[in-house]
């Protein structure tokens, strides 16, 4: 990405799926690139976070149905 633009590896460098795909290259070839899996689990971390924080089980599917 580097030779095309500065800002599509701008980009693709903060993508989390970008390094979910170079963890799972890397998996192929059994290395293990830290980088990936460090900003893999951060993200993952951060969006369960935020999933949690905004869950409220007063909205959910079940209490429709049951009206």
């Amino acid at each position: 990405m580097a030779e095309s633009s500065t800002l599509l590896r701008d980009i693709c460098a903060w993508n989390p799926f970008s390094h979910a795909v170079e963890l799972i290259r890397f998996a192929l070839y059994l290395r293990l690139n830290t980088e990936a899996l460090g900003w893999v689990a951060l993200t993952f971390g951060v969006f369960m976070a935020l999933a949690l924080w905004g869950f409220d089980p007063a909205r959910g599917i079940m209490t429709r149905k049951a009206r």
